[in-house]
């Protein structure tokens, strides 16, 4: 049933809910990748109210850890416990408002819920994309996680992402499939001869055969939102690795999550609509800390603290990895 009317349309959730969910994925090609884990047992987790849930494992059995006995005919055969751990998540929850003129440029009498939902749909998911890159970045800085940020010795050569992948995750490079980098990296491997092409069909998003960029077998995404930094007033690059499963992700329920409104005093009359937005986005293998916010659900300024974040798994179990370059050891 409409709510309301937005930029002179009548504004049906359901309908403009539907194309939000319909809407293909083109610029936000990390969330794309498949990368992201759905998990819906962290909602149910949350069922019952609250905004922090926590999901349990079990350590792997390591002979070099913890040696079998020898059989000979004395020694008993003990058994061990087995071991385990948990990691704790939490749910972030965010609101925006437009009102109707900063985006009816675009409707049509044809279709403009579709129209409304292409712009707010792809804002929820550059959102989601961008505090990707943000906890990543924040969880890379935990002390158990050194070695999985390699500084380029130079600028960008053959081996450089091969040397990143080892020292991240060591015999278990292979588990990396994703290679983020701004466009500046990725001319440079251009210009080196580096990049292939390999075709991909994929199906219910672009519907057709693609051509995607690889370097040493990793799907390449160009994005320059998250991968540059400045460093005593020069530019370094932060090239991400990524390994599917990496994050796991969750859609709680949200009583209202859309409504349009009309105020008749604003400008003389100004329709508005209103999102409300919950997701979880949870690096696998580390635990947020949920004490150390101040509020029920954090800021994005506490979700990217490293100071929030601590590692769970064996390191090498966490597939996430950066690769930062200079500016000034790129060659022309």
């Amino acid at each position: 049933m409409p709510t309301g009317t937005f930029g002179g349309f009548p504004f049906d959730p359901e309908v403009y809910g539907s194309f939000v969910d319909q809407e293909p994925i083109f610029t936000d090609s990390i969330l794309a990748s498949g990368i992201l884990a759905s998990d819906t047992t962290m909602t149910t987790l949350l069922d019952n109210g609250g905004t922090v849930g926590t999901t349990r494992f079990y350590n792997p059995l390591d002979p070099d850890k913890d040696a079998p006995l020898v059989r000979d005919g004395k020694t008993d055969n003990e058994p061990v416990e087995i071991s385990g751990g948990k990691q704790s998540f939490i749910r972030i929850d965010r609101m925006k408002a437009w009102k109707a003129n900063q985006l009816v440029r675009e409707l049509t009498a044809a279709n403009p819920m579709q129209a409304v939902a292409r712009h707010t749909a792809l804002y929820w998911r550059m959102y989601r994309q961008g505090l990707l890159i943000k906890t990543a970045d924040a969880i890379l800085g935990l002390d158990g996680l050194k070695t999985h940020v390699f500084t380029a010795p130079g600028g960008v050569n053959a081996g450089l992402v091969i040397d990143g992948q080892q020292a991240a995750l060591g015999e278990f490079a292979s588990k990396f499939g994703l290679f983020v980098m701004h466009s500046k990296i990725f001319a440079a491997y251009q210009k080196l001869g580096l990049v292939d092409y390999n075709k991909y069909t994929i199906t219910n998003v672009l519907q057709r055969t693609v051509d995607l960029p690889t370097i040493n077998g990793l799907i390449v995404i160009k994005n320059d939102r998250g991968t540059v930094h400045v460093e005593g007033g020069k530019n370094v690059y932060d090239c991400y690795l990524f390994g599917q499963g990496c994050f796991l992700e969750a859609s709680p329920t949200v009583t209202t999550p859309d409504y349009s409104d009309y105020d008749p005093k604003k400008g003389g009359g100004t329709d508005i609509l209103y999102n409300n937005r919950s997701l979880i986005l949870h690096p696998n293998g580390v635990s947020f800390l949920a004490d150390n916010i101040a509020g029920e659900t954090p800021t994005d300024a506490e979700f990217t603290n490293k100071a929030n974040w601590a590692l769970r798994f064996e390191h090498q179990n966490v597939r996430v990895g950066k690769i930062t370059i200079k500016e000034e050891d790129l060659t022309a």
